[in-house]
């Protein structure tokens, strides 16, 4: 049996050894790895940052497969035995709780938003942000009616902040949150959650990973196969699990942790599909 993983870190070296404790193996153990990225320290350690990233592969004994019964006898262990990644197989057929529907970017109503300095720390830190890259956009601030704020930035260098498939501001975006840890000028802490967008990059995103959603479903009922599909953020994957909700026959789970994290197209039709990780490499080239 070949075990495979695709692991990121800092470095590659960094990289490998996330790999290593992703698979579950020693120093000693025989590992093959080939370098995906060899990671981007990019400008000023904010624009263009890209991580290392590796694939590594390791056989295992078939007696391997699975874990030995009496590690699932054990009751107290049940509840945290779905989150180790040598258990995830078990699970990556079954659907997690009920995934909340994503509006479409281009149903989403919004409110443009007014505030004091120092009110919105996020809102504050981006546009710090761009005076201090010497960008020439702007930022703008909105509320959304799912309670959450936007952050919107426009104009004609805002696109270098984008990056490959939105690394980049993914980045920013995840600063961005940070930012409202921080107590405002009112002794307050904004808990609701900011998406960053730029020059519209969000709603053609969103669009790209709808169709992939609804291609890889025709795939996975065409095929009677389960599809897996390349590791995604937090905000990629309620994307195609919203999606999906939309399709008969197939739902979704996610399995993997941290920055692995897949989600799996399953048939809803079948007790068990076989899962074909081999789409996902494919399918990332034609995004």
């Amino acid at each position: 049996m070949i075990k495979e993983i695709v692991a990121t870190g800092k470095d590659v070296i960094e990289a490998k050894e996330n790999a290593r404790a992703a698979l579950g193996v020693g120093p000693l153990d025989e590992v093959n790895f080939e370098v995906l990225h060899a990671g981007s320290k990019g400008i000023l350690g904010i624009i263009g940052v890209k991580p290392a990233q590796v694939r590594a592969y390791i056989e295992l004994p078939d007696r391997q497969e699975r874990r030995p019964k009496k590690d699932f006898k054990k009751p107290e262990k049940k509840k945290n035995d779905n989150r180790r990644p040598q258990d995830e197989k078990k699970h990556e057929n079954r659907p997690e709780k009920p995934h909340s529907v994503v509006i479409p970017e281009e149903q989403l109503k919004m409110e443009k938003k007014e505030v004091k300095e120092g009110e919105d720390l996020s809102f504050e830190f981006v546009k710090k942000l761009l005076v201090n890259i010497g960008l020439s956009a702007e930022a703008e601030l909105y509320a959304c009616e799912d309670g959450t704020r936007r952050i919107i930035v426009s104009g004609e260098d805002a696109s270098v902040l984008i990056g490959h498939h939105g690394d980049t501001l993914d980045a920013l975006q995840y600063l961005t949150n940070l930012a409202s840890a921080h107590k405002n000028i009112n002794g307050e802490r904004d808990k609701s959650r900011v998406t960053l967008d730029i020059e519209g990059y969000r709603a053609k995103r969103e669009e790209t990973l709808r169709e992939l959603a609804r291609r890889m479903a025709a795939k996975a009922l065409r095929n009677h196969k389960s599809v897996m599909l390349e590791p995604m953020t937090p905000y990629e994957r309620r994307i195609i699990h919203s999606e999906i909700q939309n399709i008969e026959g197939v739902s979704t789970n996610s399995i993997g942790s941290d920055n692995n994290r897949k989600v799996v197209i399953f048939l809803t039709d079948k007790k068990e599909a076989t899962v074909n990780p081999e789409v996902s490499e494919a399918e990332e080239d034609n995004e």
